[in-house]
């Protein structure tokens, strides 16, 4: 787990210079998002099928990721001008702890779910950085993502992420 750690912290820091300031990537096969169950923050546990029905917008980050810190502010903005029955948003720490990704939550005011992945389960997921984020359909379908960090509350990125949810949501075999 060491190992994995160190690698995703050194393709953080090459993504967040790289990528900084971009937008979503759209899938051009979207893929099914893989399932998961974890522990939040709030003492409650998330599944992906808990999100059914509407866009999520996961967050794979760590608290000792500069990219990642840096970009929390601004994925609250997107939370707070998102938010709705379609929409809503999921921020996963990757690796120990929960209590440091709670502190650093409530430091930065931060309203949205967060929850632990402390053993690094979620590979399916394919995270080649962080932070990377995925935008998954209604369906369950992930059809748009990025490395690196990002403006969420950008009114470039709020209306690509508009744009995205009012498009024909991807069906569950991929076409």
């Amino acid at each position: 787990m060491i190992k994995r750690l160190l690698q995703l912290g050194l393709l953080s820091l090459f993504s967040g210079i790289v990528c900084a300031q971009g937008l979503l990537d759209r899938l051009e096969q979207p893929r099914p998002a893989p399932a998961f169950e974890l522990p939040g923050i709030d003492g409650k546990t998330y599944r992906l099928a808990d999100f059914r029905g509407r866009y999520l917008l996961v967050n794979f980050w760590a608290v000792w990721c500069p990219p990642c810190r840096q970009e929390m502010p601004s994925m609250q903005g997107a939370y707070q001008e998102l938010k709705s029955p379609r929409f809503d948003m999921l921020a996963i720490h990757v690796g120990p702890s929960l209590e440091d990704a709670d502190k650093f939550a409530k430091g930065q005011l931060l309203h949205f779910p967060i929850v632990v992945d402390e053993h690094m389960d979620l590979g399916g997921w394919q995270v080649e950085g962080l932070p990377t984020t995925f935008l998954v359909d209604p369906k369950g379908m992930i059809i748009a993502s990025a490395i690196g960090e990002r403006e969420w509350d950008s009114e470039e990125m709020l209306a690509q992420l508009q744009a995205l949810m009012n498009a024909e949501p991807a069906v569950a075999d991929g076409r």
